[in-house]
């Protein structure tokens, strides 16, 4: 099993990751999609958008950085970046659509309120942890509090493992969880 320390801190290797993108790296650029692709899909999908939709203010948040990144001021605001431009473009394609479109009335061209923004930085702090936690304990709290939730013998089936270890392996994935989201925190 990896150890949770092994793996640099995700956060900590933005400044790295904005100047080889700056420089023209691709692979850099994959990382820097692959790390906050998530993040910025899920604005749009929570203010109810179609996937399409969704799609689109995905791709045009990463256009707009490829465009502003050179004046991105602190590497470590991206994610906060990020999420308020995600805001905004996901209130874009709700005009676009129309007012037939079944998207929730919250969708807005203001930055989100700051406690919604930092429900958005948490689950990003979570998704990098559990990146970090490794397998199998990552792969039993993506099955336990993933989106399907299915049921402990399901998961004993797909996991390997016997349906009384889970409930105990549960609590220990779920200390490391923690102990690695406050390592971070105090970093």
């Amino acid at each position: 099993m990896r150890e949770a320390h092994t793996t640099p801190d995700p956060q900590s290797q933005d400044p790295a990751l904005v100047e080889a993108c700056l420089k023209g790296d691709r692979r850099a650029w994959a990382s820097l999609i692959d790390r906050y692709g998530r993040l910025v899909y899920s604005v749009p999908s929570r203010r109810g958008l179609p996937p399409e939709a969704c799609e689109d203010v995905f791709q045009d948040v990463f256009a707009i950085l490829l465009k502003e990144l050179p004046r991105l001021r602190d590497a470590a605001s991206l994610p906060k970046w990020l999420i308020t431009t995600a805001v905004r473009e996901s209130a874009r394609a709700a005009r676009r659509a129309g007012p037939t479109a079944s998207v929730l009335p919250d969708v807005q061209a203001q930055p989100p309120p700051e406690e919604e923004l930092a429900a958005a930085e948490e689950r990003q702090r979570i998704r990098e942890a559990l990146d970090l936690l490794g397998d199998p304990c990552r792969a039993l709290l993506v099955a336990l509090f993933g989106p399907e939730k299915p049921d402990y013998s399901t998961i004993a089936r797909r996991l390997d493992m016997p349906v009384g270890s889970i409930g105990p392996t549960r609590a220990r994935c779920l200390a490391k969880l923690a102990a690695i989201v406050r390592s971070r925190e105090s970093a």
